[in-house]
């Protein structure tokens, strides 16, 4: 019985961590994160940053992006990461 109880626990944690992000969560979040479809950039502070983009199967890229903003990245999961490199 405690196998059953410990396989129900792992399935639903497993279930909680495929969810994708909803529009809440992604409102919040500051970097790179993607929706399933697209991926984001959200850049939460003052100034305008560089920011390095990693695209698998194609040319990787750098881009500037506005103070406080949410950027479209490219679609995901082609688009794998991005990062904060200094100012522009």
């Amino acid at each position: 019985m405690k196998i059953r109880a410990a396989a129900a626990a792992a399935l639903s944690l497993a279930a909680m961590s495929l969810a994708a992000p909803g529009t809440a969560a992604a409102a919040e979040t500051c970097g790179y994160w993607n929706d399933a479809t697209y991926a984001y950039y959200s850049h939460c502070g003052p100034d305008r940053v560089l920011i390095d983009v990693d695209v698998a199967w194609g040319r990787d890229f750098t881009k500037c992006v506005e103070p406080n903003s949410k950027n479209n990245i490219g679609l995901w999961p082609r688009t794998t990461n991005a990062w904060y490199v200094g100012p522009c």
